[in-house]
């Protein structure tokens, strides 16, 4: 780090500068402080990102005046006044700082003799050594003359050498590296950027992620990146689509864009011309990251990228969409041709009508819907039950395939539910409630109004029932003119409930065919009775066929269809162990504990603030009053 830092290198609201212990911030203020002894000095005012790493909001009490001055606005306490000669501007990227990243060939083992310098303690309290084998065979791999791709992540690289062509000899030594991963660095100025990428002609891969390079402005990115396919700018303070379009004109090989955590809301009025043509720009384009970019609308927003035509992966993750909306154009629907796969996590869809248009997505085959509205009230089990049912194309939910049985299953599943709602107001259940809370609604095509709601509501539900005709129980469709009413039984499926508990392990498992309304308690009681596992100490977990990992079954209320159990489904029982499980409760009460006093500290802090802008407010009006 350099002994003073230039003010004339300090730009507010671009710069980025660390600390020793590796805080990052933005310098939004360069001059002198109201608060110090000496006027003239020059500080660096610090916003840091970490909102609990300063002390203050830019504001301070002023020397000569005894009142608040602000210098700059941060949060309360996120703040800092730095002496240029603590201000860490970063370092230059050069040969040397790539080559510090690896181990040269002929550098001292870290494990002579395949041995570590270090041991492992037994049960008994014996050392046991810790073999290494493979050293030198992984080291030689790792050399920057061999390796395609190299990371530079958080090592604070703010700009490139200063006289790039005096190490134009050395970096060319580099030329054969394809990827380049420059995350959690201090960029921040698009012209040093470029510079950078330039010195490696033949990347293919870059991520500036974390890099708070924001837009573009007057910075022309040229056409020297026709290698580039990979491109990520994750959380770089992007906020103009403008910016996105122009990256798409330098990169038009690009096939991977992220732009994650990034304010792309002004794509809704983006002005695709004819030389703005998204399609056009991104024409190779096959994956796309808009997480957490302030999207809300479906039709203003994510329509915007229907003709991308090679697009076959959209996550908009954490945008706060609340229907996939469809638009006419040309009397044919509009849609993506070739996306294959969309991931709407913490989005705000609440039904699942909301989800419907999906469908007219023909290519679609994945889905990923995590912590919505929707998902968070219903059950694991039920959610994946319901879409795989509503929504036909489906090959994966939630990364997870959907078998051809579990399919069936869920549709007739489906079939069976919506069926249940349809007899009921078929036989006046329904209606009659309703009457009841409005005696003056008018009952004359409340059943036909009912049901046509029903079939809205499940578009595919028909088709559904015409699949599984031969299969299920005779239906009663409403609006087909017939007057029987079908009944459906209730669902069993075979399960195998198998003791995973040390006393009882090597028992032969239950083998049982079960109603999918069966509660995990009756569960619970059944295993204790068998397999001699105390109710309290039991937990329960339950995995299909060919799936490795078990989904828990944490709550005694709820049924197996709610948690989805499958036929074929197997059930194990473990039996908690005590100890650690005091030892866990003491962990968390200590996490808990820590916590509090953080954040009683940080009420403090705050407490302190304002009773001293209350007592220096009061001061200054004092002073004001014996003037007059």
């Amino acid at each position: 780090m350099p002994a003073v830092t230039a003010p004339s290198t300090l730009r507010p609201n671009i710069t980025r500068v660390r600390d020793t212990s590796g805080f990052v911030g933005t310098v939004l203020y360069v001059g002198p402080v109201a608060s110090a002894k000496s006027q003239t000095e020059i500080y660096a005012g610090i916003a840091w990102d970490d909102v609990t790493r300063g002390k203050h909001d830019g504001s301070v009490i002023s020397k000569a005046t005894n009142q608040i001055v602000r210098h700059f606005k941060c949060g309360p306490t996120q703040g800092s006044f730095l002496k240029l000669s603590k201000v860490d501007v970063g370092v230059e990227l050069t040969p040397q700082l790539m080559r510090s990243r690896y181990v040269r060939p002929d550098a001292a083992l870290i494990a002579p003799g395949n041995l570590l310098p270090h041991v492992a303690l037994t049960s008994s309290g014996r050392e046991k050594p810790i073999e290494f084998y493979g050293e030198v065979k992984l080291r030689n791999r790792q050399q920057l003359e061999v390796v395609e791709d190299i990371s530079l992540r958080m090592l604070g690289i703010s700009k490139p050498p200063p006289d790039v062509t005096s190490v134009l000899e050395e970096i060319a030594e580099f030329n054969h590296l394809r990827g380049i991963d420059l995350a959690g660095n201090l960029l921040s100025d698009w012209e040093d950027v470029l510079k950078i990428l330039r010195l490696f002609p033949n990347l293919q891969t870059i991520s500036l992620a974390s890099n708070r390079v924001n837009d573009l402005g007057s910075v022309s990115l040229g056409t020297s990146f026709l290698n580039v396919k990979s491109l990520n700018l994750n959380n770089c303070n992007i906020e103009s689509f403008q910016t996105i379009a122009s990256i798409g004109a330098a990169m038009p090989y690009l096939e991977e864009l992220c732009v994650a955590h990034c304010n792309l809301a002004d794509i809704e009025s983006f002005d695709a011309s004819s030389e703005n043509q998204l399609e056009i720009l991104f024409k190779n384009l096959l994956l796309l990251d808009l997480s957490n970019c302030q999207l809300t609308s479906w039709q203003r927003h994510i329509m915007k990228l229907q003709n991308l035509p090679r697009l076959e992966s959209l996550i908009v993750n954490d945008n706060p969409i609340h229907c996939i909306e469809g638009v006419i154009e040309g009397g044919q629907p509009a849609d993506f041709p070739y996306l294959t796969s969309l991931q709407l996590a913490g989005t705000k869809i609440s039904t699942w009508t909301a989800l419907d248009q999906t469908n007219r997505i023909p290519s679609l085959r994945s889905l990923r819907l995590r912590n919505t509205p929707l998902t968070n009230t219903l059950g694991v089990g039920e959610v994946r039950s319901t879409a795989i049912a509503r929504l036909p194309n489906l090959e994966y939910f939630n990364a997870s395939p959907i078998t051809d049985r579990e399919r069936v299953e869920a549709e007739r599943r489906y079939v069976s539910t919506v069926s249940r709602e349809l007899l009921l107001i078929s036989s006046g259940v329904i209606l009659a409630a309703e009457r009841d809370t409005d005696v003056e609604g008018s009952a004359g095509n409340d059943d036909s109004a009912k049901q046509a709601q029903m079939f809205a509501k499940h578009p595919q539900f028909q088709l559904l029932v015409e699949k599984h005709k031969d299969t299920m129980l005779s239906l009663s469709i409403a609006g087909n003119g017939s007057t029987n009413q079908g009944s459906i039984g209730e669902e069993i499926i075979n399960v195998t409930i198998r003791s995973m508990a040390a006393a009882s392990c090597d028992m032969e498992p239950l083998r049982k065919r079960l109603p999918r309304s069966l509660k995990v308690g009756r569960i619970k009681t059944m295993c204790a009775k068998y397999f001699r596992v105390d109710i309290d100490l039991q937990m329960l977990h339950f995995r299909a066929e060919d799936d490795p990992f078990p989904s828990e079954l944490d709550d005694a209320e709820h049924s197996l269809f709610y948690y989805g159990v499958n036929d074929g489904a197997e059930i194990l029982v473990n039996e908690i162990d005590v100890e650690a499980l005091e030892r866990e409760k003491a962990r968390q009460l200590e996490d808990h504990s820590r916590r509090v006093k953080e954040q009683e500290q940080h009420v403090t802090v705050l407490q302190s603030m304002k009773k001293n802008d209350q007592r220096i407010n009061a001061l200054a009006t004092e002073m004001a009053q014996n003037r007059v």
